[in-house]
């Protein structure tokens, strides 16, 4: 089983999907953040999937093995159709899931393999990785309650509907875990 992250030790590897993809994942997340209240302002976490995570004392580590592992693709192929729902800890998650292809699998691979062996990523059984989309969670909301409270028949609610987007991604990045966009972003790497 993959640990909870540990956002006073850890970074974000993440992978910024555009097009039709992201446009889905945004229309969603809003009006699920305006249907619970989930945050303030009118301020969301940027639409992404999470790659990995590495140790924050490692960052230029990453970067350096980031770098190497690049340089052999030139985008790739990202897949949603479904949804899922996960519970860790005391955090509630409705996710679109990234549907597996041989880009994205070997891209992750190839990268997660260099980070372990630098002993860079935080994560120690890469093959339980699921590649999502999180479109509403009580990570960084203001008002969990409701979220909490309704999360179950939300999950119904989303229950085997299919919304089928695909798009290229080409865009890496390494963020620190925070909504404030000033402070978010630590490095950008372009496939």
């Amino acid at each position: 089983m993959i640990k909870n992250s540990s956002f006073d030790k850890e970074y974000f590897i993440v992978l910024k999907p555009k097009g039709d993809v992201l446009k889905l994942a945004r229309f969603l997340q809003k009006r699920l953040a305006s249907e619970f209240q989930l945050y303030t302002d009118d301020v969301y976490p940027e639409i992404h999937i999470t790659l990995d995570r590495i140790y924050k004392k490692r960052l230029k580590d990453a970067v350096k093995i980031i770098k190497s592992t690049i340089v052999k693709y030139t985008g790739i192929d990202i897949f949603v159709e479904d949804f899922d729902c996960y519970s860790f800890k005391d955090n509630n998650f409705l996710v679109l899931n990234v549907e597996e292809n041989k880009k994205l699998v070997n891209f992750s691979r190839e990268l997660h393999e260099k980070l372990e062996r630098a002993n860079v990523s935080t994560i120690d059984n890469y093959s339980e990785w699921k590649f999502h989309i999180s479109l509403a969670s009580t990570v960084f909301a203001e008002n969990q309650k409701n979220f909490n409270e309704d999360f179950k028949e939300l999950c119904f609610r989303f229950d085997g509907v299919n919304t089928p987007r695909s798009c290229q991604a080409n865009i890496i990045e390494i963020w620190r875990p925070t909504l404030d966009e000033d402070n978010k972003l630590l490095k950008s790497f372009k496939l």
